[in-house]
């Protein structure tokens, strides 16, 4: 079978040249820049406490108990720490391993389901998209449960429309019901009772099976439940209230989280998670009513996808990262797309939108630290360099001009390859401007005369990650370097006595 209507040598070659590729991508620079989310240097520094006191049971953020997300997080830094890594690669390698090896498994499911061109088309979209690159190189909860729940739903997508015949068919829907039980609860591990929710749509695709949702209850709760109980008898009710009511209850009608945005907000977010494959939805539209009448699989794919983005959109609280677990299915329902049809015939105008879209990569690189600061970042500060002009030109070139079966291989190289630019040139900017690594060590030599002056609390936690313990408050004793910020810019070093 040719592969974008090249040579089967040719084949052979290009998918394990783009799939290592990617996999070199998203282990390089992963400690490039300090931590710059407000919630990942919390989950470092609970992580790196749990494996100094080999107390795996009870999160504490700098000794205080903490209650507000599950510990796969924290299990999963603990674990780097253990093996000798420093703070920000403690948390981020686990959850970049993790993400490769979801994408090796989202590949091998989907080729047993659909052949290798979709397969194939599905995980590098995937894999190159920029909301999973995103997730995939920080310490955060949303790529984990994102991962594991995405793999319950590929488990569970030979079941769809399967007749629940006796024999080794029933044999196979139990294991299948049994380890996608077993993904959801690890994906609860990560992200609480989310996962559950948004597998509901299988009830109905799998109810040929209904009699079997026992099997996947049982390994839902023997992966999820031990730790849930064992925390429970040591912290009581207060566990229970801040997990369960506050961070879940709570989060969906109320504002005091401080992250209330509008009905619509997920639009323009999912649209941007998938760049820069997102003209690629168009390919769905002239074929999908029949697409979705012919195969009850697309039906169940397409219904994961929107029962979670109006969950998700339905809540008064809402970050990014949420959507994060629609990606796969998505991308899957795309790669579909491939499975009676070649990749040269993407129309050429889709292909171009895309090689456009990448070619504003090396832009995004020099606005994205005033992004992350909250500065203005328009206009962008242009500095054209030789290597910046190559980035934008090499892929509308090749969109115009090359042939279509190169078309979808050069885009995903010219994606790669822009994406390691932007790890490059934007990383050592962010370190200095977003994060406070760097100011950290210049500080070092007399922290213990420094203060909190008015900190915004991205930078207090980022602080407390590299010191091991929050800045005292000015005013707390005498000090003689005050630290104040406006917004999320660069902390202010401030001479002077302090009391």
């Amino acid at each position: 079978m040719p592969y974008w209507g090249l040579s089967r040598v040719r084949y052979y070659v290009l998918f394990p040249a783009l799939a290592i590729s990617l996999a070199v991508l998203y282990l390089v620079q992963l400690d490039g820049t300090g931590a710059v989310d407000p919630d990942e240097p919390r989950y470092i520094a609970i992580g790196r406490a749990m494996a100094a006191s080999g107390d795996w049971i009870m999160p504490r953020l700098w000794g205080t108990p903490w209650f507000e997300k599950p510990p796969l997080v924290y299990w999963l830094t603990a674990a780097g720490t253990s093996a000798g890594l420093p703070p920000d690669l403690s948390g981020r390698l686990p959850v970049a391993l993790l993400s490769l090896l979801f994408l090796a498994a989202y590949f091998g499911l989907l080729y047993r389901e659909f052949g290798f061109r979709s397969a194939s088309a599905a995980s590098l979209l995937l894999g190159t998209s920029a909301g999973w690159m995103a997730y995939s190189s920080l310490a955060l909860t949303d790529l984990p449960m994102a991962a594991f729940f995405s793999l319950a739903v590929l488990l569970l997508l030979p079941l769809v429309g399967e007749r629940n015949a006796p024999g080794p068919d029933r044999l196979h829907a139990r294991w299948r019901i049994a380890a996608a039980g077993s993904a959801i609860g690890v994906a609860a591990l990560a992200k609480g009772l989310v996962p559950v929710v948004l597998i509901l749509p299988a009830l109905w695709f799998c109810r040929r099976h209904l009699r079997l949702v026992w099997i996947g209850v049982a390994a839902f709760l023997a992966i999820a439940a031990p730790w849930c109980v064992a925390l429970y008898l040591r912290a009581g009710w207060p566990f229970i209230e801040e997990l369960f009511l506050k961070q879940h209850l709570a989060r969906i009608y109320s504002a005091v989280f401080v992250h209330v945005r509008p009905p619509y907000y997920y639009v323009p977010v999912l649209l941007g998670a998938m760049f820069p494959w997102t003209p690629l939805l168009l390919l769905l539209a002239p074929r999908l009513r029949r697409d979705l009448q012919r195969d009850e699989r697309r039906r169940f794919l397409a219904a994961v996808v929107l029962f979670g983005f109006i969950f998700f959109s339905i809540s008064v609280n809402k970050l990014p990262g949420y959507v994060l677990p629609l990606l796969p299915p998505l991308f899957a329902w795309v790669g579909i797309w491939f499975e009676d049809r070649r990749p040269s015939e993407v129309p050429r105008l889709l292909a171009v939108a895309c090689t456009v879209l990448i070619a504003t990569i090396p832009f995004l690189t020099l606005a994205l630290p005033a992004v992350l600061s909250g500065r203005p970042w328009w206009p962008v500060p242009l500095v054209v360099k030789p290597t910046l002009l190559a980035f934008v030109l090499v892929p509308v070139g090749f969109a115009l001009l090359a042939r279509r079966a190169w078309l979808g291989p050069m885009a995903l190289f010219a994606c790669i390859t822009a994406a390691f630019y932007l790890k490059e040139e934007a990383a050592p900017v962010l370190d200095r401007e977003v994060s406070v690594r760097q100011l950290c060590r210049e500080l070092e030599p007399r922290i213990g005369d420094v203060c909190d002056g008015g900190l915004h609390r991205r930078a207090q936690y980022q602080f407390a990650l590299y010191l091991g313990h929050p800045l005292p408050l000015c005013g707390t004793g005498a000090y003689k370097v005050r630290l104040s910020q406006r917004g999320n810019e660069r902390p202010a070093v401030i001479e002077g006595a302090s009391e």
